[in-house]
C-alpha cells in the first residue's frame, strides 16, 4: 500500500458534526409570530424565520450542545435535549441536538446518556475526528491529514 493510499484527507470528507431541531412547544403573544409545532432545522447557520432575540438567548445552549455538553446537568431528562423559554417569557422552544459522524454524516446513537462514537486521530497534527463504527473500521489504519 502506498503512502497516498494510507492517507485520508478529512477536509474533503468533513461533515458538520451536530445538527439541531428547534420546535415551538408553547406559543403566546409573539411579535415574531411563532406558533406551536413550528420547526427550525439547521446545523452551522442560523435558521431563517426564528426570532433573533430568542436565537441569541438560546445560543449558549446551542453552543454547549455543539461541544457535546450534557443537558441532564441542567435538569433535562435527556443529554441532547433542552427546553428554552424566550426572553419575553412567552414562547417555549425544545432544542434537540443530533450528533453525526464527521466523515459520513450518519447520526451517532446515544445510549444510556453517552454518545456512541469512535475517535480517529493524528496526534502529530493535533487532529481528531469522531466517527461512526463503519468509518472507524474503514479508516482506523489510515493516516489522517486535513
Amino acid at each position: 500500500m502506498t503512502s497516498a493510499e494510507r492517507t485520508v484527507k478529512i477536509g474533503a470528507l468533513w461533515k458538520e458534526p451536530v445538527s439541531f431541531k428547534v420546535t415551538v412547544v408553547q406559543e403566546g403573544n409573539c411579535r415574531a409570530g411563532h406558533k406551536e409545532g413550528e420547526v427550525f432545522e439547521f446545523s452551522w447557520r442560523s435558521p431563517e424565520g426564528i426570532c433573533s432575540e430568542s436565537f441569541v438567548g438560546m445560543y449558549p445552549v446551542l453552543h454547549a450542545l455543539r461541544l457535546r455538553g450534557d443537558m441532564r446537568e441542567l435538569g433535562s431528562p435527556t443529554r441532547n435535549v433542552r427546553v428554552y423559554t424566550c426572553p419575553s417569557r412567552v414562547i417555549r422552544f425544545k432544542i434537540e441536538a443530533t450528533y453525526h459522524c464527521h466523515l459520513c454524516n450518519q447520526p451517532l446513537q446515544i445510549r444510556d446518556g453517552e454518545i456512541i462514537e469512535h475517535r480517529l486521530e493524528n496526534k502529530e497534527q493535533n487532529l481528531h475526528v469522531r466517527v461512526c463504527p463503519d468509518c472507524y473500521n474503514k479508516y482506523k489504519d489510515k493516516t489522517l491529514v486535513w
